[in-house]
């Protein structure tokens, strides 16, 4: 928070800003000194009581090798987390959300529903091809 004349904070406090109040929702006692949320998250994250401190109090950003744990101890998205500490940009996250999803190979997705059985993966496999043989279709149909 700047009041008038105050100068603007700078990257490294607004993240620790936001990760402060992303501690604290995610119910963290970070502003007790007896409280152990700064211990449990540095626990949580696999970071040092002292860096968390550091980043807490708008001081450092954690070397990025933490934020993907660090999000995690604080059920945050890691791509919010990064655009909050200038490490990537917002246009970069939106980019990143519209990335069209990877092909996966219907025997394995079969395998990870727990279809093993030879007779019923093929049978799986095959209603894939058609649904999305389908979806193909009705694609072609309406940009006619």
């Amino acid at each position: 928070m700047t009041t008038e004349g105050d100068p603007a904070p700078t990257r490294v406090q607004k993240f620790g800003e936001y990760v402060s109040d992303a501690a604290r929702a995610a119910g963290y006692d970070i502003d007790s000194p007896r409280g152990g949320g700064k211990k449990a998250l540095a626990e949580k994250a696999g970071m040092s009581h002292a860096s968390v401190s550091r980043m807490l109090a708008g001081l450092t950003i954690p070397d990025p090798k933490f934020f993907e744990s660090l999000a995690g101890a604080l059920s945050l998205n890691v791509g919010r987390m990064l655009v909050e500490a200038g490490v990537i940009s917002e246009r970069s996250l939106v980019r990143e959300e519209r990335r069209p999803p990877q092909q996966i190979d219907p025997r394995e997705m079969a395998r990870s529903l727990g279809i093993t059985a030879p007779e019923k993966v093929e049978a799986f496999v095959a209603m894939a091809k058609v649904l999305a043989e389908g979806d193909q279709d009705e694609g072609a149909r309406r940009s006619a």
